[in-house]
C-alpha cells in the first residue's frame, strides 16, 4: 500500500499508463493507526458505530482532505465484468484491521460498463454508509466518483483512477495552476 505522496512521480505518466499499473478505482483511507476512533473501548462482537460515529462522519471526510497526501490508497483492479472484491478484517481482497470492520463487511461488483463499483453489505456488525447513509443488508447500491464510503468506523474516499491521476497533476510540484 502506498501514500498519495508517494504517487506524486508518477503524475507526469500519461492517464493511460498510471491506470494499466494502478487499477481503475481507488479507495482512499487515513491510516487506520491515525483514523478518528471512539474513545469507548471496542467490545468483541458488540456494536461500535452509533449516531455519534455518523454525526462525525463530515469532520473526518474534512480531516482526510486537510491530510491528503499521507492518506493511504488501495487500488482495485478488476479484470472482467461483475468481479467481486471482499472487504473484511482479514482474509478478504480489501483488508481493513480495525475492530469495527466485520470479518466479511461487504462486497464490491465491477460494472464495466459504468467503470464503478456497486457495493453491498454483507450483513456487518456495524454497517456500510455512503455519504454518511447507512446502506441497507439486502441493497446494493452504486458508487461514483468522489463519493464517500465508510465499512465500520473506517472512511474511506472512492475515486476513479483518472480523477486520481488529475489531482496528483495538478497538485505536483511546478505544475502550473489551471
Amino acid at each position: 500500500m502506498v501514500s498519495v505522496n508517494q504517487l506524486r512521480p508518477f503524475a507526469e505518466a500519461s492517464l493511460e499508463s498510471f491506470r494499466a499499473a494502478s487499477g481503475s478505482v481507488a479507495l482512499i483511507q487515513q491510516p487506520v493507526e491515525a483514523a478518528f476512533r471512539d474513545p469507548t473501548p471496542h467490545f468483541i462482537g458488540a456494536r461500535t458505530v452509533g449516531m455519534a460515529h455518523r454525526s462525525r462522519m463530515a469532520e473526518r471526510l474534512l480531516a482526510m482532505l486537510r491530510d491528503f497526501d499521507n492518506l493511504e490508497v488501495h487500488f482495485l483492479q478488476p479484470n472482467q465484468d461483475g468481479e467481486e472484491f471482499t472487504v473484511g478484517r482479514s482474509e478478504a481482497d480489501l483488508v481493513v484491521p480495525e475492530l469495527s470492520v466485520s470479518l466479511h463487511h461487504a462486497t464490491l461488483r465491477w460494472n464495466a460498463a459504468s467503470g464503478d463499483f456497486a457495493v453491498r453489505d454483507a450483513q456487518s456488525m456495524n454497517g456500510t454508509f455512503i455519504n454518511g447513509a447507512p446502506l441497507g443488508y439486502k441493497a446494493q447500491v452504486m458508487l461514483h466518483d468522489g463519493a464517500t464510503l465508510a465499512f465500520g468506523d473506517v472512511q474511506f474516499l472512492y475515486l476513479r483512477a483518472e480523477t486520481l491521476h488529475e489531482h496528483l497533476r495538478l497538485a505536483a510540484p511546478g505544475t502550473p495552476s489551471p
